[in-house]
C-alpha cells in the first residue's frame, strides 16, 4: 500500500512575502496639512500675538478681509471658533488660546531654525534677548572686544524688560532675571542683584537722605516691569508703610537711572552694574543698605547646546564676569 505523498506548500513570492511583512508607513506630519492650512495657521498666530486682524494683515502684508478669510476657513476645518469678534476688537476663544499654544511653540522654533540656516558656513548669527541694564551697563561696552576676538559670529541683541520665552520668541538664548528657576531651560548663573537707593549728590544733600525713612520726603522712580522693587527693599529696610512725596513710573531699570541721574528722584540702582556712574559722580548711595532681589542668568533650551555660536559667546560671557562662578543649571 502506497503511502500517500504530502502536498507540496506553495512558495510566496519574495516581493508578496515583503508586503507582507512590510508595516504601513506613517503619515508624514508637515504633508497632513496643505497651502491654505499652513497660511491660515500663519494668520492666525500673528493675528493673536497682535491682538487684531488688522494688525495682523499689516505684519503679513494683506489685507485684513483676507486674515478674517483665512481664519474663518480654519475655524471651519476645526470645527470651533478661535475667536470672538466684535465690531472693533477681537478676543481669543478658550480653543483659541490652546490652539496659540502649540502655534507659538511651532513657528518659534521654526524662525529659530530657518535664522541659523539662513547664514553661511562661514559666518553664524546669535540672537539674544538682554535686559536693558545688562546690556547697557555691561553687555554693549563689551561688544567691541568679542566681535575682535570673534569676526566669524554676528549678534543680534534685542533689548527687554521682559525676560525671553522661547515658547513664543525665536532667540537663541536670553539674559533673564530670576531664582534661577528656569522651567525645561538650562540657565548659567552671571551676576547676583542687589538693589539700593541712588540719587544726584545733589538731591540726597537737599533732602537729607540718612535713613530709610527719609524717603518719605522724596519722589520715588518706580519701573513698570518690576512693580515689587521698591515695595520689597522698604520691607527690608523695615518702612513698609512709608509713603513718598510723588511717584514717577517708567519702563526699566536703565530708564529709572536716567531719571535719577537728571534730580528727577531716587532710583532703586542695581549692583554691581551702578559702580562707574558712581564713580564719575553722576549718582550716590544715599543709604549704606543693599538686598539681595535674585539674579542674572544666561538661559537657553537644552537642544542649544549644539550651536556653536552660543558656546562661543557663552564661554567669553562666563570668562568675563568673574562673579558668575560657573554655576549651571538644569530643568526639566
Amino acid at each position: 500500500m502506497k503511502r500517500a505523498r504530502p502536498t507540496p506548500r506553495k512558495s510566496v513570492p519574495a516581493a508578496t512575502s515583503r508586503r507582507l511583512l512590510q508595516a504601513v508607513q506613517p503619515a508624514i506630519a508637515a504633508g497632513t496639512l496643505n497651502t491654505s492650512q499652513l497660511l491660515a495657521l500663519q494668520a492666525f498666530d500673528v493675528a493673536f500675538r497682535a491682538g487684531s486682524f488688522k494688525a495682523a494683515a499689516r505684519s503679513l502684508n494683506l489685507s485684513p478681509s483676507a486674515v478674517s478669510h483665512r481664519i474663518r476657513n480654519l475655524e471651519q476645518a476645526l470645527g470651533v471658533a478661535l475667536f470672538v469678534r466684535t465690531h472693533r476688537a477681537i478676543a481669543s476663544t478658550a480653543e483659541g488660546k490652546i490652539l496659540a499654544a502649540a502655534t507659538g511653540r511651532a513657528f518659534a522654533e521654526l524662525a529659530r531654525v530657518g535664522s541659523s540656516a539662513a547664514g553661511t558656513v562661514a559666518r553664524q548669527r546669535l540672537r539674544l534677548k538682554v535686559l536693558p541694564m545688562f546690556a547697557s551697563a555691561w553687555l554693549i561696552p563689551r561688544l567691541a572686544g568679542f566681535m575682535t576676538r570673534h569676526p566669524d559670529i554676528d549678534l543680534a541683541i534685542e533689548s527687554s524688560s521682559r525676560n525671553v520665552d522661547f515658547e513664543l520668541e525665536a532667540f537663541d538664548a536670553g539674559i533673564s532675571v530670576g531664582d534661577g528657576t528656569f522651567e525645561g531651560m538650562t540657565a548659567h548663573h552671571l551676576a547676583a542683584i542687589r538693589t539700593t537707593p541712588v540719587v544726584t549728590p545733589s538731591l540726597a544733600r537737599r533732602l537729607n537722605l540718612r535713613e530709610p525713612r527719609d524717603l518719605r520726603r522724596a519722589t520715588l522712580i518706580h519701573v513698570t516691569a518690576f512693580p515689587a522693587a521698591w515695595p520689597l527693599w522698604l520691607e527690608q529696610a523695615g518702612a513698609a508703610k512709608l509713603k513718598p512725596a510723588r511717584t514717577i513710573s517708567v519702563d526699566s531699570f536703565v530708564a529709572a537711572m536716567q531719571a535719577a541721574e537728571q534730580g528727577a528722584g531716587v532710583a532703586l540702582g542695581l549692583e554691581p552694574f551702578i559702580t562707574e556712574r558712581e564713580r564719575q559722580g553722576m549718582i550716590c548711595r544715599p543709604l549704606s543698605l543693599a538686598y539681595p532681589t535674585g539674579s542674572y542668568w544666561l538661559v537657553h533650551p537644552p537642544g542649544a547646546q549644539r550651536n556653536r555660536a552660543l558656546q562661543v559667546f557663552k564661554r567669553w560671557l562666563l570668562a568675563e564676569l568673574p562673579t558668575s562662578g560657573g554655576t549651571t543649571r538644569f530643568f526639566s
